[in-house]
């Protein structure tokens, strides 16, 4: 199987309701959403969030909520430690071993159905535990990473990823928003 979780907590302190900020008569995590659902090779596609609004909103742009934690939802916890809690939900509980998680940004409207073709490709072609979004430069840009169910578990780096370059902006400010535009 290979499932979509985008975490979209509700507290984003810089741009309020960043993941479901409107842009260009949108909510930002429809955007994510829509080139997920155009993946054939896509089984389901979840939201983790704290907010019963996002988890509304993504419901009516057809993904699956799952209800994530308050003590998960807060500024310090580590988005792995939210993922690794999504994956494991009774919704979701279900995976094996190489099944694949996909972790796509909400506030990453530029993320394609190509893309995630791209990376989910190279992973299957290498037989790769995880497969990273880097910009131009090389450098990760957290706007989606393919991971094997197991490896979301580990305590220690892998040699078995890969990287597909997706020059993709994350939104966090009204500044970023008009970068887009």
């Amino acid at each position: 199987r290979t499932i979509v979780i985008i975490p979209a907590r509700g507290g984003s302190k810089r741009l309020h309701k960043k993941n479901i900020h409107p842009f260009k008569g949108k909510p930002l995590i429809g955007y994510t959403i829509d080139a997920c659902k155009e993946c054939a090779f896509i089984d389901d596609v979840f939201v983790s969030s704290d907010d019963e609004e996002i988890l509304n909103i993504s419901a009516e742009l057809g993904a699956k909520g799952l209800q994530r934690p308050a003590n998960l939802a807060d500024d310090s916890t580590p988005k792995i430690v939210a993922i690794r809690q999504a994956a494991n939900a009774l919704e979701v509980g279900k995976l094996e071993r190489d099944d694949i998680v996909i972790v796509a940004q909400a506030n990453s409207p530029q993320i394609t159905s190509l893309q995630l073709k791209e990376a989910f490709d190279l992973m299957v072609q290498h037989n790769l535990w995880e497969v990273m979004s880097t910009d131009t430069n090389g450098v990760q840009n957290a706007a989606f990473r393919l991971v094997r169910y197991h490896a979301l578990f580990n305590e220690f780096l892998s040699a078995h990823c890969g990287f597909v370059i997706a020059p993709n902006v994350d939104v966090h400010t009204l500044e970023d928003l008009q970068l887009l535009e």
